[in-house]
């Protein structure tokens, strides 16, 4: 199963979450939307990418990277299998038009001393939320989110097999 990294706002494909990711599961695609504000404009240039490599694929995203993995996983079903958000930016007003009930496997990770988007937004994810002693960037809860990658590597691979 490939792995889709996706960036915050404020932050690049090749952050510290990307190198963990990496190193650990080895090749992700991680596509460069560093600078870029909108999400239809960001969906753009994660669609362009995702072609280029098919998929499915389980996409981690970060904070804002969180919202665009939802909204491609809205737009392009077929191509997330599943879902680790971190500290997703469902805040934002385009989040409304999302359907959080029928997702591909998901767990959303969020810190309690979030100051960016509160942990609250996360809420409507019910049992799929974990709440975590830690800040936006969840610098101390990398094995948190590892430990999740490989969750949803496992619920894919025994969907896969039967």
């Amino acid at each position: 199963m490939k792995i889709l990294f996706l960036h915050g706002l404020e932050s690049g494909p090749h952050g510290s979450k990307y190198q963990v990711l990496r190193k650990v599961f080895g090749e992700i695609l991680a596509p460069d939307c560093s600078g870029v504000k909108g999400e239809k404009e960001r969906l753009t240039i994660i669609q362009r990418e995702i072609s280029r490599e098919g998929g499915p694929f389980l996409v981690v995203g970060s904070s804002m990277g969180g919202l665009m993995a939802l909204l491609l996983q809205k737009e392009n079903q077929q191509q997330v299998a599943g879902l680790v958000l971190c500290a997703p930016a469902i805040h934002r007003p385009v989040a409304t038009s999302l359907n959080l009930d029928n997702l591909p496997p998901t767990v959303v990770i969020h810190g309690t001393k979030d100051d960016v988007v509160p942990v609250e937004a996360s809420e409507p994810f019910g049992d799929r939320l974990i709440k975590v002693d830690d800040d936006h960037r969840l610098s101390n809860s990398i094995g948190e989110i590892l430990r999740a990658v490989f969750e949803i590597k496992l619920v894919l691979l025994d969907i896969t097999e039967n």
